[in-house]
């Protein structure tokens, strides 16, 4: 009973030591940014201006700003956790293609913008991001989509239900940090001390825009029950796909389904006369 017991007491300070370490150093399992910028979009030929912008709390953010001729639309980019918006070139040449300006900046803590990442800080920049399209640009909201991608997710789901876009768009989605942490360590009570909580469903509650949510049928990082449980949780408009590929290469492998995705998507948006678009069934991968 005694080496029971001790066992016991030993395995309960293993976790608890576990814990309290992975919660002290809780950043350094979400960000993992770059400062080195590895190319701009010279290097792909889209024109561009380089946009630097403050934001309220004194950070400097660095972005491209992508015009593209007759554009309907502007899509503002939240990207995921990890690099810059200097690895990301390919998807914004994919949505300037389509016709579509970009505006891709780099949170605070990656690239050429100052300061550390927070989900606090994420949610700021984004603001700021809005704010400089909107107020310095004067592009009307109803002309801009807030696309995020991965971590990019909740912070384009958070300031999609504060502001009033054209649409958003979420990218291989998960629904929370806490879930997450569930899924990648059951054995560690994690979910209940994570401080960064990172909710992409919460504010799917008070979003009232038209909805397109994309996921990976070979998604290594999150769970299928995830997007899943997103695209039910949300009673708006709404078109899912889910794509052959992994988290980070679902739009290259299947780039023709997904550029398809995205264009059926956009012509539902400039057709306001038609029926609300609200399709549960899934996109075929060889659309």
């Amino acid at each position: 009973m005694r080496f029971l017991l001790r066992l016991l007491l030993i395995l309960a300070l293993a976790i608890g030591g576990t814990v309290a370490y992975m919660i002290s150093h809780e950043a350094d399992y979400i960000y993992y940014p770059d400062r080195d910028m590895v190319q701009s979009p010279r290097t792909t030929g889209l024109p561009f201006s380089v946009q630097r912008v403050k934001t309220p709390d004194g950070i400097e953010l660095y972005g491209w700003y992508m015009p593209q001729r007759d554009a309907r639309f502007v899509v503002l980019s939240l990207h995921g956790n990890a690099g810059n918006i200097s690895h990301r070139l390919d998807e914004y040449r994919r949505w300037h293609d389509m016709g579509l300006s970009v505006f891709a900046f780099d949170y605070r803590g990656f690239g050429d913008s100052q300061g550390t990442p927070s989900e606090a800080g994420l949610h700021i920049d984004a603001m700021t991001a809005w704010k400089l399209l909107t107020d310095t640009f004067g592009i009307a909201p109803e002309r801009i989509i807030i696309a995020g991608r991965s971590l990019g997710t909740p912070v384009a789901a958070r300031l999609a239900g504060e502001v009033n876009p054209a649409g958003v768009v979420l990218e291989v989605p998960f629904t929370s940090i806490p879930d997450m942490s569930s899924e990648k360590y059951p054995w560690l009570p994690l979910r209940w001390f994570v401080r960064e909580r990172f909710d992409t469903q919460a504010p799917l509650a008070s979003m009232q825009v038209p909805l397109l949510l994309i996921s990976a049928k070979q998604d290594e990082l999150i769970p299928q029950w995830m997007p899943e449980q997103l695209f039910e949780a949300y009673k708006g408009s709404k078109l899912r796909g889910a794509l052959d590929g992994g988290h980070n290469d679902f739009d290259s492998v299947s780039e023709g389904a997904y550029i398809r995705l995205w264009e059926i998507w956009l012509d539902s948006l400039t057709r306001p006369d038609e029926e609300p678009l609200h399709w549960v069934g899934l996109v075929r991968h060889d659309a």
